[in-house]
């Protein structure tokens, strides 16, 4: 079965290289619109059965835009959620590395290679984020086998996604609503 996972468009966060996580729910601003617009230009033709998305406004905004293009539904998924990074929420991942351990931790590399388990203060820890993906993709390969499955979600996801099904560590964090296809 051949998943495809999106990002979702850019936000004013986004742009300014800020972490949001679930605790920091903006909506789009008037480039992430541009780009879902886009998005959903580029799928036009296609036939999906059913989008996925995370309840975050950023990625609901853009999966309604493409779903008012291809005219499929819209299912939200908790387990689709980015990463509660806590209080670290709305930093940056410099912030973050200089605030924690005196700068002796690269949180970023750390996120980019997806196998550590730090919570960050009243947050969810990579595992945590790992058990309810992995619950989704039980669920998508239960319930849609042999569906076109569209997943509108966060570069943490994205992250996971590629680690988990092509078993590949990312360089960076996905592009804004770049386009990954997945066999599951």
């Amino acid at each position: 079965m051949t998943i495809y996972v999106v990002r979702h468009g850019e936000t004013d966060s986004n742009k300014a290289r800020k972490l949001m996580g679930q605790r920091i729910d903006e909506p789009l601003n008037a480039e992430g619109v541009a780009q879902a617009n886009a998005l959903a230009e580029e799928l036009r033709m296609e036939k999906f059965d059913v989008i996925f998305t995370s309840p975050l406004r950023r990625a609901r905004q853009t999966a309604e835009m493409v779903a008012n293009r291809i005219g499929a539904p819209i299912m939200e998924r908790k387990e689709l959620l980015e990463r509660d990074f806590g209080s670290l929420s709305g930093h940056s991942w410099e912030e973050m590395s200089k605030g924690v351990a005196s700068g002796s931790v690269d949180f970023q590399s750390k996120d980019l290679e997806q196998n550590y388990d730090y919570r960050p203060y009243g947050g969810e820890s990579v595992e945590d984020v790992k058990a309810r993906f992995l619950h989704f993709l039980d669920d998508v390969r239960r319930d849609y086998a042999g569906k076109k499955v569209l997943i509108v979600a966060h570069g943490g996801i994205l992250k996971l996604a590629h680690l988990f099904l092509k078993d590949k560590h990312l360089d960076s964090t996905p592009e804004n609503v770049s386009l990954h296809e997945f066999t599951i």
